[in-house]
């Protein structure tokens, strides 16, 4: 947007800059920056928002027409705003260099975060003239992808299927606010946990721990899912099954980050010093944890009137917030609300519950019971 000012970068905005700095602590191109900032983000929001009403209104009132090409054509276009998010607003730091990621020489906790690095690599190994940027860009697309398909069929639980695709752009949402700096994992993540608990609430317990086992390889916090099945899956099963499936699932995880302290020895499994970090940043920098944190807190109210009308299986599944939210006070940051994308599928899933109760047309396919939700067949 500077482009727009006459002599941005002379002596019109350095006067201006001069002037408005004897009232306030930030120059004028400063505010300049924020509002190109926001002006691009939500353009691009607005490029979704625009065809996913237009789909979702016809279809409430067309629910004969199921045409995969409407719904196709908006995945495609939800891939690119996930790229066009990526490119405009993420960037390459020096604490997570993607060069020494593709090498496996990054320091903890990255360097054990290795499933989206295969990709890339193929890629590099295809076409070795790429950088290692192209490459991270085409393993993230790959992540963008299988996680629009597994939030869409993760949605199909809680909303008739031909409007599932409005998963997909709520999870857009959820997203764009929390890509600060480039990973290989983040929207990884997202696809881990929606096929995750898709698998988990329809009681299809083997697909769930192949996901559970490969998922480990892309970050270590599957973890929380061994609790979170522990919940779900209480009173489903009888309590000898549901134990030796716990344990199965922590032995498929300690076997996974075993292997990779072995192939990529470590001294420690995450940085330290960021309880203290955190509380440095709660007492003196509150405005960056508020910044970061607060479109969040904005869509887990929105999430929150889905609660009366959720099948109690997801509400169990709400349990994983307070998890993110200790593991990021003791060995995460709580300027970076990357911290908490494990969760988008649950609250996407919350949202498209409160759509199927403000919306009756779409209630007598879901066939869901918000009080007695049966896994069986789903």
């Amino acid at each position: 947007m500077q482009q727009w000012l006459p002599h941005a970068n002379g002596d019109v905005l350095a006067f201006l800059n001069r002037t408005w700095g004897r009232g306030t602590p930030h120059p004028i191109d400063f505010y300049v920056a924020k509002i190109d900032y926001l002006a691009r983000f939500f353009i691009l929001i607005w490029a979704g928002l625009v065809p996913t009403l237009a789909l979702f209104n016809y279809r409430l009132g067309n629910p004969g027409n199921r045409s995969p090409l409407p719904e196709l054509g908006l995945t495609l276009l939800y891939a690119f705003l996930f790229y066009l998010f990526l490119i405009i607003f993420g960037s390459e730091e020096s604490w997570y260099p993607i060069e020494k990621m593709l090498n496996y020489t990054g320091k903890p906790p990255f360097q054990h975060r290795v499933l989206l690095l295969f990709p890339a690599q193929a890629l590099l190994y295809v076409a070795p003239s790429l950088s290692y940027l192209h490459a991270y860009i085409f393993s993230q697309m790959v992540a963008v992808f299988v996680a629009l398909w597994a939030v869409k069929r993760f949605s199909a639980l809680f909303i008739r299927e031909d409007l599932a695709f409005v998963g997909q752009f709520l999870a857009l949402l959820m997203w764009a606010p929390t890509i600060k700096y480039y990973t290989f994992y983040d929207i990884a993540i997202i696809a881990v946990y929606a096929l995750a608990l898709r698998f988990l609430l329809t009681h299809r317990l083997l697909p769930y721990l192949l996901v559970f086992t490969i998922g480990t390889l892309n970050h270590e916090l599957t973890l929380f899912l061994v609790g979170i099945s522990a919940l779900v899956l209480f009173g489903q099963i009888k309590l000898p099954k549901l134990a030796g499936f716990l344990a199965l699932q922590l032995a498929c995880y300690g076997a996974v980050r075993v292997l990779m302290f072995t192939l990529l020895p470590a001294k420690s499994a995450w940085e330290g010093g960021k309880p203290a970090l955190n509380i440095n940043l709660f007492l003196h920098q509150p405005t960056q944890i508020v910044s970061s944190l607060g479109p969040l807190l904005l869509w887990y109210a929105i999430a929150a009137f889905g609660l009366r009308s959720a099948p109690v299986a997801l509400r169990w599944c709400v349990a994983l917030l307070p998890c993110l939210a200790v593991m990021t006070f003791f060995v995460g940051q709580l300027n970076e609300s990357r911290q908490f994308d494990a969760f988008i599928p649950v609250g996407v899933a919350l949202m498209v519950c409160a759509i199927r109760a403000k919306s009756t047309a779409t209630a007598p396919q879901s066939q869901l019971n918000p009080t007695g939700y049966t896994l069986a067949g789903a």
